[in-house]
């Protein structure tokens, strides 16, 4: 899995119209150079002597930091109240003409008891308009225990069951199509030797072991409620976790991130496929390295991107600390969902204080916008431990929200300043959505060629101070970006006791 971006050089197109500050791709890391007392640059060779050279670097970044913003934990807002709702985890969550709509998974109570627990759980759906009221329609697609009315749209009586699942839409395909699920299922010896037959996948050694050979099936619906599933799997992999998948635009792909296993410990892979069918092994992209304790390891992945910006991908990564049986969950940014990196202070999840949040949190597909100008993702709570005996009822859905762009800043302390790349954008307006302390200002230049445009410098700009989602920056009152549409341009910003999430750009 070769990133899009390899070898690709300034200047940087803006897919999604905005500069977040969430990793380092859109700050120059600056020029460096040694030069003579006069100035000059004798070259990088020299069959001379050489004399003294002092260093001379040329918009290096100094004075500014990454931060990752805590979330708000909102919960829970949904909770296991039905007959056939013993425990429910792994939500998806998707913003659809107003309407907040959630798949989450429940295992039905007498699985509990029969030793089928994980195997055979159901697809449920609730859905809000305000993110705080949420209803549980009873829709009349599926039986339990004799009657229709109940909110399960899949699972149950399949017949190679049903576990760690999740929904996303597809914005390539017909309608009929439009949603898409991925889920483990599991197959007796039989039945696995039939499928497998004649077909060259590859296949993960958990699944070719035992009598229970789990593999990633997928499913499709016209509207999120009727499901078609596919015969045969997806994925040859055991991943006993919630998988998620999406279609990326960019790559013109399918992508599914689910468990893997390196050294007998639990990491997060990647597979990508042209077609919703068939797709090669996962290639591990985060395993327990020397970054993390003795007794930590990656469970799930939690993938998104931001709402309306693509480009902009999150991992959610949620750590079992072994140790202490509790989860903690993580933060991870990427460009193009194949390298991910961890901003500081990225553990954005921890065990709560309250009985539903004890034992810590899982994270959800499925970052949307809130009312109140926020963001969020699906959370579950979980009550006890990890390996605790569980009993019902368990799981509680809940969101964890921020402020709209508000997820990782950049942040000067006191007085910082960098360049950002070369870029091109549509429109002819930048506006910030930043924070200043009390006595912190930013000011911001633009360049061309080089060169500050004329009327645009740092002393020209009007200073920003206080708080705003989205000031627009002016120049000696001016907030025009004087320019021919595909030309492109870079930022000096300059900042003191400042923090700055995103630059939007537009009319």
């Amino acid at each position: 899995m070769i990133t899009p971006y390899h070898g690709v050089m300034e200047p940087f197109r803006l897919r999604s119209n905005v500069i977040f500050f969430h990793d380092w791709r859109y700050v120059h890391h600056g020029d460096t150079g040694w030069v003579t007392g006069d100035g000059s640059w004798l070259g990088l060779w020299s069959p001379k002597p050489v004399p003294p050279l002092r260093w001379k670097g040329g918009n290096i970044p100094r004075g500014i930091r990454l931060r990752t913003i805590q979330p708000e934990v909102l919960g829970s807002i949904v909770v296991p109240d039905r007959p056939w709702e013993a425990i429910i985890f792994a939500p998806s969550l998707i913003e659809e003409d107003g309407v907040l709509r959630l798949w989450y998974e429940s295992i039905p109570p007498e699985d509990l008891s029969s030793g089928a627990a994980g195997h055979r759980n159901l697809l449920c759906y609730a859905e809000s308009r305000d993110g705080v009221t949420w209803e549980k329609p009873s829709l009349g697609i599926r039986d339990f225990n004799g009657s229709r009315e109940n909110n399960i749209v899949f699972g149950g009586d399949m017949r190679y069951g049903y576990h760690g699942s999740s929904v996303f839409v597809d914005p390539s395909c017909p309608p009929g199509e439009k949603f898409k699920l991925v889920y483990l299922g599991f197959m007796g010896d039989d039945d696995y030797a039939k499928i497998r037959e004649g077909r060259s996948n590859e296949v993960d050694p958990n699944t070719e072991r035992g009598k229970n050979h789990a593999t990633v099936f997928g499913a499709t619906s016209p509207d999120g409620f009727h499901w078609k599933s596919l015969p045969v799997p997806l994925v040859w992999q055991s991943s006993d976790t919630q998988n998620v998948a999406y279609y990326d635009e960019f790559l013109g792909k399918y992508v599914i991130y689910l468990r893997t296993w390196v050294l007998r410990r639990r990491a997060i892979g990647r597979t990508e496929s042209e077609s919703f069918s068939s797709f090669q092994l996962p290639e591990t992209i985060v395993w327990p390295g020397p970054d993390v304790g003795p007794s930590d390891l990656w469970y799930s992945n939690g993938k998104t991107t931001y709402p309306g910006a693509p480009d902009y991908h999150f991992m959610f990564a949620k750590r079992w600390k072994v140790a202490e049986d509790v989860f903690y969950t993580h933060l991870a940014t990427s460009p193009d969902g194949i390298m991910w990196g961890f901003p500081p202070e990225n553990q954005v999840l921890s065990p709560g204080r309250e009985c539903w949040n004890a034992g810590g949190f899982d994270v959800g597909p499925g970052m949307v916008e809130l009312p109140g100008n926020g963001v969020g993702v699906p959370i579950i709570g979980w009550s006890l431990p990890h390996k605790h005996t569980r009993a019902k009822p368990l799981g509680n859905v809940g969101i964890a929200r921020w402020e709209r762009d508000r997820i990782v800043g950049l942040r000067a302390d006191e007085v910082g300043e960098f360049r950002t790349s070369y870029v091109i954008f549509d429109g002819d307006v930048a506006k910030l959505n930043f924070r200043t302390d009390p006595v912190g200002e930013i000011r911001m230049g633009i360049l061309y060629k080089g060169k500050y445009l004329e009327g645009r410098t740092l002393e020209d700009c009007d200073p920003v101070s206080g708080d705003s989602h989205d000031r627009t920056v002016t120049w000696n009152g001016e907030g025009g970006i004087p320019r021919e549409p595909k030309d492109p341009v870079a930022f000096k910003i300059k900042m003191d006791h400042a923090e700055i999430f995103s630059v939007r750009f537009g009319n």
